[in-house]
Parts: C-alpha cells; sequence; structure tokens
C-alpha cells in the first residue's frame, strides 16, 4: 500500500462517489463550501500494489487564535469500501495523523461516519447485531485518542446520531413503512399544504425560518449567503424545496367537505359511524374560525419553510430543514417537505434517505426527543457512529486548545443565547 497526497479532484470524485460510506463533507466541494472557515484543504488516498486507489480521505486546516495554532479535521473520516480492511484502517489512520503532523497541526480531528454498533429502529442495541467497535481500537492503536459516546446537539461538531431510509425498493413498500402515511397526506391535500422546488433566489425562505426558531432556542441562525456558498459549491447535487400553504383554499376546501359530510350523515344510519364524522366536522368549523380569527384567510402561497439537500452517487442528505412555527396542528409542513423529497429524489435515483442528525437520545423526557419520534416514523434505521478521535502532535499546545475552546465554546452560546433569543411577547 502507498499513501498519495494531491490526489486528483475528479479520480478523488470518482472514487467517493460510489464508496458505501461517502458524505457530502468528504467531496472536494467541501473546501470550497467552507472557506474562510478552513483555509486550506488536501485531497489525501492509499493505492494498492496495482496503482488503484482503495482509500480516500479530505482534511481541512484551520487557524486558531488565542491560543495561536493550527489544526487539522477530516470530516466523517475516511472513505473504504471495504470497513473490514483492519491493514489498510491501520496504515491510513496512521498516516493521516502524520500528515497533519507534517503540516504543522497540533492535532488533527476526525469523526469517521462508520456506524459503531446495531440498533433496532427504535434506538435500542440489537442484540447480535454487528459491531464496529474495533475500528475504535485499531484508531487508539494508532496514536488516537477517543473521546467518548456522548449524547445530544453541539456535544460534537457533527452528528454522531442519525435515522437513515433504504430506499432500494419498490416505491409502494417505501410508503408503507412510513406511519400514517395516507392520512397526512389527505389532511395536506384538504388544507391547500404544498411543496414545489425552490431557487436560488429562494434562499431566504430557509433562512427565515432558522432565524425564527433561533429566537425560541438561542443559536446564531445561518443566513441565505451561507446557504448559497454551498449551491455554488455543490451545484446540480443541490436540491431545495419550498412547503407553502394557501389558507384561503384550505377553508374552501373544509367548508366543501363539511357540506359534503353532513349530506353523507342524512342519509346513514348506524349511529357509531356517525359519530366520528360529527366530531370531524366540529373540528373543521374550529379550525376555520381558528384561521379567521388569525387574520389567515388570504389567497396566496404563503412560504412555510424550506429543505436543502444534497445528493451525489445515490445517496441523500438533509442538511437542513426549518419550518415556521405555526399553532395550527394539522398543517404538516414537515411531513410534506419530507415526503415530497423521497418521492422526487427515488424518481432521481436516490438509493439511502439520510435524515441527518438526531440527539441520541431515547427518553421521552429529551427536549430534542420529538425529532427522533418524527424522523423514525419514516421507518428508517438508527444509526450511530463511532464519534470523534483526536491524533495529538503536541501535547502541552493541545491540552491548552481544549481548555479555550471549552471557555470560547460557552461564552459563544451565552451571547448567541442573549442575542438570538425573544420571548412569546417579543416576537
Amino acid at each position: 500500500m502507498k499513501f498519495i497526497e494531491n490526489v486528483d479532484p475528479e479520480r478523488y470524485r470518482a472514487f467517493a462517489s460510489q464508496c458505501r460510506i461517502n458524505h457530502y463533507v468528504k467531496m472536494p466541494e467541501y473546501i470550497e463550501a467552507m472557506k474562510p472557515g478552513f483555509f486550506a484543504g488536501d485531497l489525501l488516498g492509499v493505492e494498492d500494489d496495482d496503482g488503484n486507489l482503495i482509500a480516500s480521505a479530505l482534511m481541512v486546516h484551520r487557524k486558531n487564535t488565542k491560543p495561536s495554532l493550527q489544526y487539522s479535521y477530516i470530516p466523517r473520516g475516511f472513505n473504504l469500501n471495504d470497513i473490514n480492511d483492519r491493514e489498510l484502517i491501520r496504515f491510513f489512520g496512521k498516516e493521516l495523523g502524520e500528515f497533519a503532523r507534517r503540516k504543522g497541526s497540533v492535532f488533527l480531528r476526525m469523526d469517521p461516519d462508520i456506524a459503531r454498533v446495531e440498533h433496532e429502529k427504535n434506538g435500542r442495541i440489537k442484540e447480535g447485531g454487528f459491531d464496529h467497535e474495533y475500528i475504535r481500537e485499531i484508531l487508539e492503536e494508532c496514536g488516537y485518542d477517543h473521546l467518548g459516546y456522548p449524547y445530544g446537539y453541539g456535544i460534537t461538531w457533527l452528528h454522531r446520531y442519525t435515522m437513515q431510509l433504504d430506499l432500494d425498493r419498490p416505491w409502494k413498500e417505501i410508503k408503507k413503512g412510513i406511519k400514517r402515511c395516507s392520512q397526512y397526506l389527505s389532511k395536506n391535500e384538504l388544507r391547500a399544504v404544498k411543496v414545489r422546488e425552490g431557487t436560488r433566489e429562494e434562499l431566504n425562505i430557509l433562512a427565515d425560518s432558522q432565524d425564527q426558531l433561533s429566537h425560541k432556542l438561542g443559536f446564531k441562525p445561518r443566513t441565505a449567503a451561507y446557504w448559497e456558498k454551498f449551491w455554488n459549491a455543490y451545484g446540480d447535487a443541490v436540491h431545495y424545496y419550498v412547503v407553502t400553504v394557501n389558507f384561503h383554499q384550505a377553508v374552501l376546501n373544509m367548508e366543501k367537505k363539511i357540506r359534503e359530510d353532513e349530506d353523507h350523515l342524512k342519509i346513514m344510519k348506524d349511529e357509531n359511524k356517525m359519530e366520528p364524522i360529527r366530531k370531524n366536522i366540529q373540528a373543521m368549523k374550529a379550525e376555520i374560525e381558528e384561521i379567521r380569527s388569525m387574520d389567515l384567510d388570504k389567497d396566496e402561497d404563503v412560504p412555510f419553510g424550506a429543505k436543502f439537500i444534497i445528493m451525489i452517487g445515490g445517496h441523500v442528505w438533509n442538511m437542513n430543514m426549518y419550518t415556521r412555527k405555526t399553532p395550527l396542528y394539522n398543517f404538516r409542513c414537515a411531513f410534506a417537505l419530507h415526503m415530497y423529497a423521497l418521492e422526487h429524489l427515488y424518481q432521481e435515483g436516490a438509493k439511502l434517505y439520510d435524515f441527518e442528525g438526531i440527539s441520541g437520545s431515547l427518553d421521552p423526557k429529551d427536549p430534542y426527543y420529538g425529532m427522533f419520534d418524527f424522523k423514525r416514523s419514516f421507518g428508517g434505521e438508527f444509526i450511530e457512529y463511532l464519534g470523534e478521535f483526536d491524533y495529538v502532535c503536541d501535547r502541552k499546545r493541545y491540552r491548552l486548545w481544549k481548555l479555550s475552546s471549552k471557555a470560547k465554546s460557552s461564552l459563544r452560546h451565552t451571547v448567541n443565547y442573549i442575542f438570538h433569543h425573544k420571548t412569546e411577547s417579543e416576537n
């Protein structure tokens, strides 16, 4: 085996895009999208004795101030087609660490896009399932520090947990595995919730939706310019969707449905079957009244959120999705975005749909449990990654960076909360 630097971008891209554990952050486009945060990047690889590329990795470099130092990062780790090739993992892991040292970095961080152990769909560890802990052991043997198995958001640089839905099967089977699919689709159709492909000029919809959520949770939202950089870098791999609601059409649809149900009740005789219809009629009337009381009954398609997706080699990543807050329970905008994207990208040849991020907590009391419960309702697999590894080149300066980083992170979260959090009365 031979470690190689400066892999030709097209050669690198061809290998990475067909790799089963590839990720959009492992592609050359990521270097451009993340500038100036990371000032430079390298495309690295391993060749076998016949000169074939058998592994790849994208390494980016960042300058840190206070303390002044440089560190390197391999987002989502390396690419290789056989994660059971322990010799290759050991060779590549060591070479990557030493390459970062030669570049002048104090440490190299890597978070392999490899599942740690197999889980059931409900998140519980599957008895007798696969176990890739040996990769952690190999990397530790190569000199890496493993940073543990934390839960939650904001603790690791990239999410350690996600949900992935297999699309390499008949569409009817996929839809059948989605909880309440027909019910939610019918509700959205009745309420004029629609999804369409968005344009670059509409990236502000995603930014504005995230901004609204930031007021509640107190984080710094991404701007439209941030998303435009990714669109520029990834080009045709980007898929952008916008969800809209026409409340006036929703009112008209529900009024028509109420008339139809009332006419149907006149000819029904089974009281047990009549009662649910009466309740639904009353619920729709209350919903119409609520729409009018909120002055929403206008004949226009109002944007209520957006989804930014990157698809490479049949693998789909939900980079970000945000929908505006609404007290109207039956307007399922997030569900509509996922369903439209799923069907559209399935027709485009997608094989795997990655929901990109859950907290990992299985506790119903966890503040992010609802997000996990929503994403698992689509029938996907619960994925837990191996976590973060640091190859430390200068232990003393590394400890100094960790202390400084922890303090700056705490300060940043406090400042963001103060400046971006708003109470309901302020909104």
